[in-house]
């Protein structure tokens, strides 16, 4: 009687986790896909260009960058108008899924387009706070893949904004349901030396992807040459 009892409680154990595992992976499916500047839907490990959709002076694309006291790890900066800047990958925290959808965690990675001048990498994080200014900048050096508390800092989010195919980003991370975290938009700051991006209480900065033409594969390739 026991042994029949132990058993319904394993097979029990068993289907709830099998159960939970199955809805945390239809729930993050269902999620609407995000979309490229063509009307696309956005696939992991594509490389694509994140640009500002508020034209002008509003500046071009995301890049690395190298603050002169403290050059690495470098931070997530902005190129001027009509520079596109420097490619990145997406990453799901649901590696099953292929596609880059709405309010999911996310890891962002740029591909860089020369060698790499930091023994960092360069998946970014949120981190450098700021005490003069109380802000958390953007950075790298984050960690991809194995969602969790150890890397609730690399864990990103794209929400829709006003206008066609323009989206936010956000740093609002559920890998860990038990630990505390931030939530928040993420904005365009001067720092007064460049333009980069921390987190913010304001409606947040609005951005579209442009799919690249090569592979990461095709770029690195082109970087370690």
């Amino acid at each position: 009687m026991k042994t029949t009892i132990a058993s319904v409680l394993l097979l029990f154990i068993i289907f709830s986790v099998t159960l939970s595992s199955f809805l945390f992976g239809v729930a993050n499916a269902t999620n609407e896909p995000v979309l490229d500047s063509d009307g696309n839907e956005v696939q992991t490990g594509t490389p694509y260009f994140i640009v500002s959709s508020i034209r002008g002076a509003g500046g071009g694309g995301l890049a690395l960058g190298r603050p002169s006291g403290n050059p690495c790890p470098e931070v997530v900066t902005q190129r001027k108008s009509g520079d596109n800047g420097i490619p990145v990958i997406f990453s799901n925290s649901d590696f099953n899924d292929g596609i880059v959808r709405l309010s999911s965690d996310i890891n962002i990675e740029f591909i860089p387009l020369r060698p790499k001048l930091c023994r960092t990498t360069t998946v970014w994080k949120v981190d450098d706070y700021d005490h003069s200014a109380g802000k958390w900048w953007v950075v790298t050096n984050g960690v991809k893949g194995n969602p969790g508390a150890n890397t609730l800092t690399s864990w990103f989010r794209i929400e829709k904004a006003m206008g066609g195919h323009s989206y936010a980003l956000k740093y609002c991370p559920a890998v860990c349901g038990t630990c505390p975290a931030l939530c928040n938009e993420i904005e365009k700051d001067y720092d007064g030396e460049m333009d980069r991006f921390a987190l913010s209480t304001g409606p947040g900065w609005s951005f579209y992807f442009e799919k690249v033409k090569k592979s990461a594969t095709e770029i690195q390739q082109v970087v370690h040459i």
